[in-house]
């Protein structure tokens, strides 16, 4: 199971490039088995573009994650679920007719639609939990 999410235009930085930041975790069982937090290598137009772009990462590293689970003789014939707190993201993943919409977006980040489309994971929606309150 896995968890992911973006900070949108986070990064004033010393020179304000506004990049957005990505952010994913995994877990098998109860234990952290994969992570990774780090800035997106361009500037997106939206927040949902900033965490669909997380997905695509996620989703990457769920396959990646799979592989090893295979390549060590576990059985892997799940959906990964892959929980997230932006119902756009998850819709674009899950919907193929937004083409004209997010075009702008890089077709690489369009993996994380066809891990879906594959059934190989699942995108579920989640509350943001703010620290403190």
């Amino acid at each position: 199971m896995g968890y992911y999410d973006a900070d949108y235009a986070g990064d004033a930085g010393d020179y304000g490039t506004r990049q957005s930041t990505t952010g994913y975790f995994f877990s098998l069982g109860t234990r952290a088995i994969s992570w990774c937090s780090k800035r997106q290598p361009t500037v997106v137009l939206s927040s949902t573009e900033a965490e669909y772009r997380s997905a695509a990462m996620a989703a990457q590293e769920s396959t990646w994650l799979k592989q090893l689970m295979e390549d060590l003789h576990q059985p892997t014939e799940y959906q990964v679920k892959i929980f997230c707190d932006n119902l756009s993201s998850i819709r674009l993943a899950e919907n193929p007719v937004f083409h004209a919409r997010i075009k702008h977006i890089e077709v690489h980040y369009h993996y994380i639609r066809e891990k879906f489309l594959e059934g190989e994971i699942i995108m579920v929606p989640t509350k943001t939990v703010t620290p403190g309150l």
